[in-house]
Parts: structure tokens; sequence; C-alpha cells
């Protein structure tokens, strides 16, 4: 069953290591489809993931703000989410997105290993 919130505490369980490496493909897969490289390795710890999730959406903020946009509409992060972000410093905002990235992508890599 899908726990109710994302958890780094669930990603760092051992028998979840799988389901890290399934979440971080899946982020690189959706990068890749809006023509952004996320090279991130899949043996990355769930802290070492959140810390270049940030980076990475960061960064797009500041040098290639179309792709970063395509990326929150690939993942499938709404408008209403995002305006609900009320932090205007950018490191708190980007840490929220990352966050509801998370969320979003880990959804699909859940739903995906439960219907094989």
């Amino acid at each position: 069953m899908l726990p109710q919130e994302f958890s780094i505490e669930y990603l760092q369980e051992a028998e979840n290591k799988e389901f890290l490496k399934k979440l971080i493909l899946q982020i690189r897969k959706d990068a890749q489809m809006v023509g952004v490289d996320f090279e991130l390795n899949e043996e990355s710890s769930p802290i070492g993931l959140v810390n270049y999730l940030q980076y990475f959406l960061s960064n797009l903020v500041r040098n290639d703000f179309a792709a970063y946009v395509n990326f929150l509409y690939r993942v499938d992060i709404s408008e209403k989410q995002l305006m609900n972000l009320q932090d205007l410093e950018i490191s708190i905002l980007v840490n929220n997105i990352a966050i509801l990235l998370l969320k979003k992508e880990w959804q699909k890599v859940w739903f995906r290993s439960k219907n094989l």
C-alpha cells in the first residue's frame, strides 16, 4: 500500500533500496523527455537524491526556465500546487517543489510496481 506521505525514512529502509533506484530512474526518464540530463547515480542515498534534486531544480530555474516549466509539467505538478507555495525565497521554493516532485514520481513508481 502506498504510504500517505512521502518520506525519506521510507526510502532509507533497506528493503526499499530497489524502489529508490526506480525512483531515480523515473526522474531521469522524465527529465530526458524534456531534454535535460538528471545525472544522479542510481546507487545514491535518499538524502543524496533530495540534495541533487534541489540543486537540479535550482539550476534549471536559473539557467533554463523553459525546461524547468516543461519538467514540472511532465512530472504533473499542477499550477494549483505551485500557486499554493507562498515562499518567495528561491531556496525554500525549490525545496518545496522538490518534495512535490518526489511525491509525484514516487506515486508513479509505486503504481507501476503494483501493476506488474
